[in-house]
């Protein structure tokens, strides 16, 4: 973080340094347009020359240039093969609802052991442990990819995952389904 504050006060630094000179010459808004340019020309360059160091603008290393790599399908706890997948039509949607309606006000937990209680609110889950209202349609939504080995094989797209894969793979929820 300090790199990029470092960076900024090059932009301001620049803007004033414009703005000054441009006041003294009696051109104060056409030495400020050419203060900020520098300043962002300046940043860039800065910013360029981190990178090529090895280090990204926020000061840390940069990330790799490698495509991250998908992660591993899960493996069954039985045979040590790679988990099949339930089919999504297998799986009633609305009998999954109807029970996280049913378990609401009992205690779940998510995977790393913290405890929370639920209420549903329309068709919305309300965590007791969070400021977030978790849309029914992200729990249909995650039922396409059921069951999951950790939270990470919930879809990237669905809100609040570990909120969901807690209830979800909760027994009293998903029963014999998934």
């Amino acid at each position: 973080m300090q790199k990029k504050r470092d960076r900024s006060n090059v932009f301001v630094g620049f803007m004033f340094l414009g703005m000054g000179l441009g006041w003294l010459m009696g051109h104060l808004v056409a030495g400020l347009f050419i203060g900020m340019g520098l300043g962002l020309i300046a940043q860039e360059l800065l910013g360029e020359r981190a990178q090529r160091n090895g280090k990204s603008s926020t000061g840390g290393e940069t990330a790799s240039t490698q495509p991250p790599q998908p992660s591993p399908p899960p493996v069954d706890a039985v045979s040590g093969g790679p988990r099949p997948r339930t089919p999504a039509a297998v799986v009633d949607p609305e009998t999954v609802w109807e029970r996280i309606v049913a378990h609401q006000g009992e205690t779940f937990h998510q995977l790393k052991g913290q405890a929370f209680t639920y209420r549903v609110e329309g068709n919305a889950v309300v965590p007791s442990t969070a400021k977030v209202r978790i849309q029914k349609s992200q729990f249909l939504k995650a039922l396409d990819a059921m069951p999951f080995a950790r939270v990470a094989d919930v879809p990237k797209d669905v809100f609040a995952p570990s909120y969901v894969y807690a209830i979800l793979m909760d027994p009293r929820i998903r029963d014999s389904n998934t």
